[in-house]
């Protein structure tokens, strides 16, 4: 039998016996998709996180120990709140050894109501000792920042370069718009300190609410690290020497995305897990059960000339191209459901999400995509060795009965 005449009777097989194989096709489709999502799900996360950290450009973050969770989530998922603490803790953090760098950051929620049409954080910086948005204004816009104008996230809505936005009355004109990091610094809004101090001191007359935010006040401090410093040992010092203080890193970060993804992240591998189980057996018996239906047509192939090496190849890759199939409907219903929900997952499980790039999805959706067609392999050796076993008289004969 040459090789064409081989695919086409193996096609034929396949779609001969379809209700059996669409229910073998969709346990791959399973399996492959809970993996996928996984992959997908802390993937995204945690390329997100990463995203965050190089986009504040800083290796840490010191903010008041009372408001680490709030900050967490003004980074992770955008959720806009104001603290203040004294901007004293700066140079307690830049004593600190290992520190290279230090900026002050400003956080202010705007208004649900009145100037605003939805809760914004606004993101305040100092020009002068800045080493975040500076760069990346110098490389973009090849200069500083005006009074008056703002940078916005990547997603925040109803913005364009030029166009004017009034916050507690004050008006401001956007310079710029940030490249996605999926974390809540797409949601934000950048100015700087000076103007969110006029703001502040208008927003009595002009706003529905004033903002009680005074010069010398801040809301975290930006750390930027000598080379060669220890982060883990620069975070323990700054927690001792400043009291008050808790100190969030890029380690931090991903610990308590992981945190919070483990619940979904475990059912989903214990879903996948359990359906692998049940797939082993159920394809090698549906292997076994197709070898037996087929004993006179395996018989006439050995007639008609098919070694055993044949027949053997023949029900391993019946089994390969089912697993490949479910493979594939796993893969694009996976990809498809994650990038049409996405927005809803992460706000439901409160993390941040970022697609990976295409090499590192490419080798995700191959290296499961490879899994399950193993899967399917293994599970149909043993049918396979025992249909190539078959004699052809024997096979025919009782075939026929």
């Amino acid at each position: 039998m040459n090789s064409i005449n081989l695919r086409s009777f193996i096609w034929k097989s396949v779609r001969r016996r379809t209700f059996r194989n669409v229910a073998t096709i969709l346990t791959f489709a399973v399996v492959t998709g809970s993996l996928l999502s996984v992959y997908f799900l802390v993937g995204g996360a945690e390329n997100s996180a990463q995203a965050g950290m190089d986009r504040l450009g800083a290796d840490m973050l010191v903010v008041p120990e009372q408001y680490q969770s709030v900050t967490d989530a003004v980074i992770l998922a955008g959720h806009p709140t104001t603290f203040y603490f004294n901007e004293s803790a700066l140079s307690g953090v830049n004593d600190v050894p290992g520190v290279e760098k230090v900026a002050p950051q400003t956080y202010v929620a705007t208004l649900n109501y009145g100037c605003c049409a939805f809760p914004t954080q606004l993101v305040a910086f100092n020009a002068t000792q800045d080493f975040t948005i500076q760069p990346w204004l110098q490389s973009e816009l090849g200069r500083s920042l005006a009074p008056n104008e703002i940078i916005l996230g990547s997603q925040y809505i109803g913005g364009a370069v030029g166009f004017h936005l009034i916050f507690y009355g004050h008006d401001f004109t956007i310079a710029g718009i940030l490249e996605p990091t999926g974390t809540g610094v797409d949601q934000s809004v950048f100015i700087q300190d000076t103007d969110a101090y006029v703001m502040a001191a208008e927003s009595g007359k002009l706003a529905v609410k004033a903002i009680d935010l005074k010069p010398g006040e801040i809301s975290s401090v930006l750390v930027k690290l000598a080379p060669g410093a220890n982060a883990n040992e620069v975070a323990t010092e700054i927690a001792e020497k400043v009291p008050g203080v808790s100190v969030i890193t890029s380690n931090y970060l991903a610990r308590k995305i992981s945190d919070q993804l483990s619940g979904t992240v475990g059912s989903l591998y214990l879903t996948a897990g359990a359906i692998t189980l049940v797939s082993v057996p159920l394809v090698a018996t549906v292997s076994v059960m197709v070898a037996n239906e087929r004993k006179r047509e395996i018989g006439l192939l050995r007639a008609m000339g098919a070694n055993k090496k044949t027949v053997f190849s023949v029900v391993l890759l019946e089994a390969l191209i089912i697993a490949a199939i479910g493979a594939l409907i796993g893969t694009a219903v996976s990809a498809a459901v994650i990038f049409v929900a996405k927005d809803l997952i992460t706000t439901s499980l409160g993390i941040p999400f970022l697609w990976p790039s295409i090499i590192t999805l490419g080798g995700q959706v191959a290296l499961v995509a490879l899994a399950a067609i193993g899967i399917g392999g293994l599970a149909s050796l043993y049918p396979a060795i025992k249909a190539s076993q078959l004699e052809p008289y024997e096979a025919i004969k009782s075939g026929s009965s």
